[in-house]
């Protein structure tokens, strides 16, 4: 007969400042599709530019995987949810990025050498969403899915950069290092801490993301000050998502236990 299993590891998260952050979360996502956030200078003409073409995929992929992350914080209560939420929060990663490599979107310059990364990031969300269906379904941990599809993302992501291709690489080291977080860690509450560290990551990739964007894609030129309100609440709300992270490093969990 088989051993029995143990009894599940639980950690409660610490909820409100979960909902706080979801909320700064949505907060950002106004800010990033709705305000102009500069008038710029098109050819002859001038156009009214928002956050997401101020700020492009490095906004983008982080508030994708902010959003997941958050998510998972706050509903998993063990460290097999904290897996399965962070496998899907990659998944999401890689098929966005698949989606902006089909669309030939200028988010990721690389001309027709865009076709030949697709065959990358597209078996990479395939691989993650497996990591996470595979998680679900066994009782006992096991993460070989897991150095598989980090394995596969690490070369892709040292050919990317060997190549001098720094926004695709910059996505796959992101995608090879999240499937290890978990590699070594045996309670949910230091899950729940790696996963912060994450968050804190992805905060200040969102926080710099304008900048981001305009050394490694570029900008318009913009007509007046480029430091508009929309950047500074962009700024200061990221900073606030940085504040909980770290907050989050330091104190993982709820202070009472799961009843």
């Amino acid at each position: 007969m088989s051993e029995p299993l143990p009894p599940a590891d639980l950690s409660a998260p610490n909820a409100v400042r979960d909902r706080l952050r979801l909320l700064a979360l949505l907060g950002l996502l106004v800010l990033w599709m709705v305000p102009t956030w500069v008038t710029a200078q098109v050819a002859d003409g001038v156009v009214e530019e928002q956050g997401a073409i101020r700020s492009g995929i490095a906004a983008a992929l982080a508030l994708i995987a902010l959003w997941g992350l958050a998510a998972t914080s706050l509903a998993a209560r063990t460290l097999r949810g904290l897996r399965i939420g962070g496998a899907l929060t990659d998944a999401l990663i890689a098929l966005a990025t698949t989606g902006l490599l089909v669309a030939k979107h200028p988010w990721i310059p690389g001309g027709d050498l865009r076709e030949a990364w697709v065959p990358v990031f597209g078996p990479l969300a395939l691989l993650a969403v497996l990591d996470a269906i595979v998680t679900a379904l066994r009782e006992r941990a096991s993460h070989e899915i897991s150095v598989i599809r980090a394995g596969a993302a690490l070369f892709a992501g040292a050919a990317l950069a060997i190549d001098g291709q720094w926004i695709p690489a910059a996505i796959a080291l992101w995608l090879a290092i999240a499937p290890l977080m978990f590699l070594k860690l045996t309670t949910a509450r230091s899950g729940r801490r790696s996963l912060e560290a994450f968050l804190l990551v992805a905060s200040s990739v969102a926080g710099l993301a304008p900048w981001i964007h305009k050394n490694v894609v570029g900008w318009n030129p913009a007509i007046g000050s480029q430091l508009t309100w929309p950047v500074y609440l962009w700024c200061i709300t990221a900073a606030f998502l940085v504040t909980t992270a770290i907050d989050g490093l330091m104190r993982p969990e709820a202070e009472h236990e799961t009843p």
